[in-house]
Formats: structure tokens, sequence, C-alpha cells
């Protein structure tokens, strides 16, 4: 081992008693705090706009607390050296799943100003209305109709023909009268299809699944926090191997959970819609908004001297070439769903996408998403130069943070906007941005609280060592 290893390994990773980092939890929390005091001050004016707006806020954050416990996992499941250094990070991320369980409270207490399945007639009921105007305007303007038989009449049979006519048209109005009162097929097929989901969508069934998700996630997260701070002091190398034994398992319940949280909590909110891919759709911005955030967190615990070289950068090029990745992977997952919903142009799948190509604003919210979201990003981090050099991989990793904030609130606010009088409507609710604050405030208020308690590098892992003295190839 040489003499720098054996130096940053004797290094104490921790952050000092006082100063920024050691503030910075209580700095959060009072975000945490004046963001909950003005939602709860917005939202009585609009409960159900204030609602969406959080809902797309805990799904944002959720998103990357989950994708950090995935990197974990995958660490653990490969038996990776690499990462050692950056993983501790990380972990403070995930150490903080439980508070997800009460930051969800808001929006499942008032799930049923979300969910249409839980409201009063059904979303059933609400098309049922809509395709009932509908019908009733067709058989108006059929019924403004000239009947049929009204051409002149040829010598003696004009009489015969005048009444053969008027009782034609007469025909023609009942049976004008009777297909306007025939329910509407779409109507009928939604009423089928919502029955077949009942024994899935329903109240006591969601708030169950709730609980089984929170309690899974508070238990790998914790598990594999509490084997990686405990082996700091003991540094026995059992812990290591009790973290590898329970990644293969965590992987399938991390996989299971994900997709259904992501179809209860997002996709349900147009009930009648699926898509098989959307767990993954989801799961992809949770992995690149977390390798942003990984990358962003560790830049600025390096820059404040913290970290020294226990993070360098051999680290940030592998973290970069995964964001890169997983962004390609988040457009190619975004691109198949859409493809293939084009190309079958089923209309019980394509209303997804109608609310958010068809209608005007959210159509510029669509193209600013492509652009932003892979476009731009694909053309800054393709290359090996720009990974490597840390100013420029930072920049990319906020243009990712943002360009996930606006991907959690595309695949929710449409909803809002469907819900409307006027479907077309898009605004950016004053309610968005303190719930942003809420939620992250309290969220990265335990991460960083955490961090003051703990080492910030893995310092009893047995692999340590090799990932001091990492390189690329």
């Amino acid at each position: 081992m040489s003499h720098s290893t054996e130096s940053a390994k004797s290094t104490d990773y921790r952050l000092p008693a006082s100063g920024g980092w050691a503030n910075a939890w209580k700095i959060s929390a009072g975000v945490g705090v004046v963001g909950f005091l003005a939602w709860g001050a917005v939202q009585a004016s609009d409960p159900t706009r204030a609602t969406f707006s959080y809902l797309f806020a805990f799904e944002a954050f959720l998103a990357i607390a989950l994708g950090m416990l995935f990197f974990i996992i995958i660490q653990h499941l490969t038996s990776s050296h690499w990462s050692v250094t950056v993983r501790r990070t990380a972990e403070f991320f995930v150490s903080a799943l439980p508070v997800f369980t009460i930051l969800a409270l808001p929006f499942l207490v008032r799930s049923e100003l979300l969910y249409p399945w839980m409201q009063s007639g059904g979303h059933g009921a609400a098309h049922g209305a809509e395709h009932a105007s509908t019908i009733s305007l067709v058989g108006e303007a059929h019924a403004e109709e000239p009947s049929h038989g009204t051409a002149p009449a040829h010598g003696d049979h004009a009489a015969p023909s005048n009444h053969a006519a008027a009782a034609h048209g007469n025909e023609g109005g009942n049976a004008r009268h009777a297909v306007g009162h025939l329910p509407d097929p779409h109507h009928v097929e939604h009423e089928e299809v919502m029955k077949k989901k009942a024994p899935f969508l329903n109240k006591g069934f969601f708030f169950g699944r709730a609980a089984i998700y929170f309690i899974v996630w508070t238990l790998l997260g914790l598990n594999f926090f509490r084997n990686s701070t405990k082996q700091d002091e003991t540094k026995d190398p059992k812990l290591t191997l009790a973290s590898q034994r329970l990644a293969p398992i965590s992987a399938v319940l991390f996989g299971v959970t994900l997709t259904f949280a992501a179809v209860d909590w997002i996709m349900s909110l147009e009930p009648a819609w699926f898509s098989t891919i959307f767990g993954v759709y989801i799961f992809a911005t949770g992995v690149v908004s977390s390798l942003a955030m990984l990358i962003v967190v560790t830049m600025s615990l390096k820059d404040s001297g913290l970290l020294k070289n226990a993070v360098n950068t051999e680290h940030y090029h592998d973290l970069g070439k995964l964001m890169f990745g997983f962004n390609v992977f988040w457009a190619y997952i975004g691109f198949s769903q859409f493809m293939l919903i084009w190309y079958a142009a089923l209309p019980e799948e394509t209303t997804w996408y109608h609310s958010r190509w068809d209608n005007g604003p959210w159509a510029k919210v669509s193209m600013f998403l492509l652009i932003g979201h892979f476009v731009v990003p694909f053309l800054l981090l393709i290359s090996r130069h720009v990974k490597r050099r840390l100013s420029m991989l930072k920049l990319g990793a906020f243009i990712m943070l943002a360009m996930h904030m606006v991907d959690m609130y595309w695949f929710v606010m449409p909803n809002y906007s469907a819900s409307l009088a006027n479907p077309d409507s898009f605004s950016v609710s004053l309610m968005d941005l303190p719930a942003l604050l809420a939620v992250g405030g309290v969220y990265l208020a335990f991460v960083f609280f955490r961090m003051t308690k703990h080492s910030l590098i893995p310092t009893g892992d047995p692999r340590l060592p090799r990932a001091l003295a990492f390189e690329n190839a």
C-alpha cells in the first residue's frame, strides 16, 4: 500500500463541529418548515391543486432517495470496489428513507382529491356524463336534419309518396331518438375496464400496499446503512459479506415495490390508462437524478476540503459515465413507450399522450423535456474530457436535477389540468415551490443530520484501499 493510501485511510473524514456543513441540517429543516407553512397558507384556496403540487414534490424527492438505494444495492451486488468512497453519501440519503412515511401523509390523507377511482361516482361516472352530453348534442343535431322523402311527387303517385315520406320521416325521427339514448360504446368499455381493476384499485388495498412499500424501503435502507457505519467501528469484514448477501433479494424487492408504487401513485391518476413499462420509466428518472445528486453533494463536500483525496477525478469519471448511460436509458424507455403506443393507436392507451402532446402548453413542456433532459445532456456529457473536467460535470449534474423536476411535473400535473372544465389549461402555481421546499427541506435535513454523526466515507470497508487507489483505464 502506498504512503498516500495509508494517509488517506487514516484520515478522519468527519464534519467539523461548526461551519456550513455542520449547520446544513438546521438550514434545511428551516426551509422545510417555511415550505410547509407557506404551502398550508395557500392550499386553502384550491385544495386539489395543492395536493397535486405536493404529490409532484413528494415523487421528485422519493425518486432520488430510491435511486440512491439502487446505487447501493448494485455496488454490493457486483462487489464493486471503486465506489466505496462515494457510497457513504448514498447511504446517508437512504438512511432518511423512513421520513417519507411521514411526508406521504398529506397526499395519502387527501388521496380522494387526486385519484378519480376513489371519488364518489368514480372516474367512469365523470366520463359517462361527458359521453352522455356528447351523445345528446349529436342527437339534437340529427333531429334538426331535414327528413327524408321530400322530393316532389310524380303524377298520381304524389299523395302516396308524400304519405310514405312522412311515415319514413317519423320512423327516422323515432330511430334517431332511440339512437340518441344508446350508451356510448367508449363509456361502456371504460366501465368494464374499471370493473376489472376494482379488486386492485380500492382504498383498503391501496393504503395496505403503501404501508408495505415504506416498510420494505425503510428496512433495506437502514440495514445497508447500519452495516456500513457499524463497520467503521468494528472493521469486521463480515458486515461487507452481510450486505452482499442482502443485495440479491433487495434488488427483487426494490424492483417490485418501485413498480407498484409508480402504478399506484402516478399511473392511477388516470386509472383507465396503462403502460407495461411505466415502472421502468420512473426507475430510470430516479437513477439519473440520484447520480446527479451524488455528484453535486460529493463535489460540494470535496470543495469544502472534507473528502480530501478520497474522491477524485477517477471516481467522478465513473459517476459521470453512469449518469450519461442511465440518461440514455431513460430516453430509450421514454421513446419505447411513446412509439409502441403511437404505433398501436389504441384509444385507451393514447389518452396519456393526448394530454401531453396535443395540448398546446403541455406540448411545449414535452418538447422542452426532450431537449433539456436528453439532447443537451447527451451532447454535453458524451465526451470523456467533460466527464473528467469537474466543473463541466457538475454543470451537467445540475441540469439533470433541474430536468428531473420538470420530468416529475410532466408525469403528475397534466392529470390536474385534465380534471378542470378547461383541460387545455396550464399554469405553474404558487403552490408548487412551497411544496418542493417542504418535502425537500425536511428530507435533506435528515440526510445532513446523519452526516454530522458518521464518517463521510466507509473507513472500515476492506475494499477501501482499492477505492483510494482506483484509476480509470
